[in-house]
């Protein structure tokens, strides 16, 4: 028998009601700040991403609708395969592409100029949590990369989980200023780590 349902109470909405948001990354003004206040924290905040057969330029159309540079790129079973960046598509990588194997631009899927998932380089959680700003600036810069995801580890199964991201663009408008033309020099996260221990 199917199990019957009666309406809820209802209420009239007040004047003046505000609404709930997502919580938003404060807008800092320092290096010393803490460095997960400037992370994207893939708790509140979906990742975008793109299957790897997709072609390269509709992977740079869905970054401009998303107003994102970096897509994370899943595999059939929802595993991250790569990376992929609005300079990835932009870039060389396209060109010299095109000349060593002759095909049109068109053809170019996303797999194809994608940063594989076995180079990809990411910083662990723990060292995260107790860095500051001036840390991933430094180690971005280090990198010569503008995003470095950040991976939770479990301590029983050393399995790892994308935890957050921290892009260039994103801390450049937290400090109001050049992240990449302006980093003091600042610790590593391996002397984090260390003085942690």
């Amino acid at each position: 028998m199917p199990q019957s349902f009666t309406p809820l109470s209802h209420i009239a909405l007040q004047g003046a009601v505000g609404f709930e948001r997502p919580p938003q990354p404060p807008y800092l003004s320092h290096r010393n700040d803490p460095a997960l206040e400037a992370m994207t924290d893939f708790r509140f905040v979906d990742p975008v991403t793109v299957a790897p057969a997709t072609p390269m330029d509709d992977a740079l159309d869905k970054m401009k609708r998303a107003g994102v540079r970096l897509l994370l790129v899943i595999g059939a079973d929802r595993h991250i395969v790569g990376l992929v960046t609005a300079n990835d598509i932009q870039g060389e990588k396209p060109i010299k592409l095109s000349q060593q194997n002759r095909l049109p631009r068109a053809e170019f899927t996303v797999e194809m100029v994608m940063t594989p998932q076995q180079d990809i380089q990411v910083l662990n959680y723990l060292s995260v949590r107790n860095a500051q700003i001036g840390h991933i600036l430094e180690t971005l810069h280090a990198l010569n990369r503008q995003h470095i995801l950040v991976v939770h580890v479990d301590e029983t199964t050393g399995v790892q989980q994308v935890r957050g991201m921290f892009s260039t663009s994103q801390i450049n408008k937290q400090l109001h200023t050049h992240a990449d033309t302006d980093v003091a020099p600042a610790h590593s996260l391996a002397e984090i780590v260390k003085e942690r221990g």
